[in-house]
């Protein structure tokens, strides 16, 4: 469809002709890099409106003071920066020389943004960054001569600076961070952090021997027929790496001799399996003139070599009657042959059932079968502790936190009751632990919920304010933030309203 706008007939007039669409390409990103400009300076006045201004309270200045009433201070000022347990705190989200911000101003942007709270957070502590410990960056950001990702890629890297040496970065890179690359920006940071605080970098060597990890997304599937696939990151000592690369390397050059047809990816992925396993090498013939280095290399993998394992991987599979008995069913809405499908519960993937089949068909696999769970059942205790016949039926019908955009899978969550639980012997209604009075909150939002958030102290007759919500279907859910902005949560995710 070409690309024309409407006179004042409503009539669609002739399409833009081609040499033009490159001009008006370039007016809409300058508009839109515009308005991501100002969002940006908003986010930064936002942060301004729910902070203490200080980076730590005075808890030495009450000296001088008689004893109660030093203590009385110091303990005040302790509240109003980390709260009352499960209450509100003050976050660093800057470097040092920026100030904290309040955690529940975080989630109520990040609601209103349409942002999970840790991406609402991230943006917000980039505005915080920027603004205060990159002012030059910041003026070339409010004369509108930078954009704002341009911005976010340098913070990104920044706040684990010192004050001096975000200072260096800001000095050096202002006049040209609207051209320099990312790798420019990535040296300066790293000739800065050495500069400034050379300890520090000693100290960063140490913690990264202490942070290494091997992270496997067990929780992500994009399809169907990826749902057999894991995606698999990590940090690990190079020395370590070195060896794993070189196993690797060995059993997918095995693979490929003992006549594999796969690509040299798959062979490298599958090799992991084996290791996994405990197959240091595959046991295949090796030619006769092998050399002595490469002989006693094989002598040692023999000697070393541990039992080889059987796969132990505990899944909770949710199969339909016909998939387990593996037999065909003619899709009714296609009026084809379909796929029989398998649910992971734990992972909240769907897969097909020949998957679990080729799993399940490892030595050693074991099967235990467990009653189906109806979750139209309703169930109800008087005890505020909750049952897991509760918990499971709550959990298994709602996969992720309720809050709004929360994604957080309810597997770790905490349950709430939707209204205030009052004991039975003060008068409270007897049921009121039940399947239909309880929903999924991460801990975070829990914690927002619970609690009222703080205002900005300079908006006369303010208190405090809290997030409320009802649970208008089985499934659905409405909020209203603090500042009255109300989202609707449903199984396919948050509408504002």
């Amino acid at each position: 469809m070409a690309l024309g706008h409407r006179d004042t007939t409503g009539q669609d007039s002739a399409p833009v002709p081609t040499g033009d669409l490159l001009s008006l390409a370039v007016a809409q990103k300058q508009a839109a890099d515009d308005a991501d400009r100002q969002l940006f300076i908003t986010i930064a006045e936002w942060a301004d409106r729910h902070t203490t201004g200080q980076l730590l309270p005075d808890l030495y200045g009450t000296f001088g003071l008689p004893d109660d009433d030093a203590h009385t201070a110091a303990e005040n000022a302790w509240v109003s920066r980390f709260g009352l347990p499960g209450a509100d705190t003050m976050l660093e989200l800057a470097g040092p020389g920026a100030p904290e911000v309040s955690e529940f101003a975080v989630i109520e942007l990040a609601a209103a943004l349409g942002r999970s709270t840790d991406s609402g957070r991230m943006l917000l502590s980039d505005a915080v960054e920027a603004r205060y410990r990159l002012p030059k960056i910041w003026q070339r950001l409010l004369d509108g001569q930078v954009q704002v990702w341009r911005i976010r890629r340098v913070t990104d890297l920044t706040r684990s600076l010192t004050a001096e040496a975000a200072a260096f970065v800001d000095a050096h890179l202002a006049h040209v961070v609207h051209t320099a690359s990312f790798t420019t920006v990535k040296r300066l940071v790293a000739e800065a952090a050495a500069r400034f605080d050379p300890e520090g970098c000693e100290m960063e060597e140490a913690d990264t021997a202490a942070t290494l990890h091997v992270t496997l997304d067990l929780d992500t599937a994009w399809s169907i027929g990826t749902a057999n696939g894991v995606h698999l990151s990590g940090l690990l000592d190079r020395a370590d790496a070195e060896e794993l690369e070189h196993a690797i390397r060995t059993i997918a050059d095995q693979l490929l001799a003992a006549g594999s047809t796969d690509s040299l990816d798959v062979r490298r992925a599958k090799a992991l399996g084996y290791l996994s396993r405990g197959d240091l090498t595959l046991d295949l013939p090796t030619e006769d003139d092998a050399s002595p280095v490469e002989e006693a290399r094989q002598r040692r993998l023999e000697t070393t070599k541990p039992t080889t394992r059987t796969r132990q991987v505990v899944l909770h599979i949710h199969l339909s009657e016909a998939a387990l008995k593996s037999s065909p069913e003619v899709d009714p809405d296609t009026g084809k042959l379909g796929l029989h499908l398998a649910r992971v519960e734990n992972h909240h993937q769907t897969l097909t059932a020949d998957t679990v089949r080729e799993w399940l068909a490892v030595p050693g696999s074991q099967i235990t079968v467990k009653p189906v769970i109806d979750l139209h059942d309703q169930i109800a205790v008087d005890a505020y502790e909750i049952p897991d016949r509760i918990s499971t039926r709550i959990k298994l019908k709602r996969p992720t936190c309720v809050f709004p955009h929360c994604t957080r899978t309810s597997t770790r969550v905490d349950l709430d009751h939707i209204d205030e639980y009052v004991p039975p012997d003060r008068g409270g209604p007897p049921g009121q632990t039940a399947t239909d009075r309880l929903a999924p909150l991460c801990r975070r939002h829990h914690r927002a919920k619970t609690h009222p958030s703080p205002v900005p102290s300079n908006e006369a007759g303010s208190t405090t304010i809290a997030w409320d919500y009802d649970q208008l279907t089985p499934t659905t859910w409405l909020w209203t933030s603090p500042h009255d902005i109300r989202f609707l949560v449903h199984p396919d995710g948050t509408t504002e309203l």
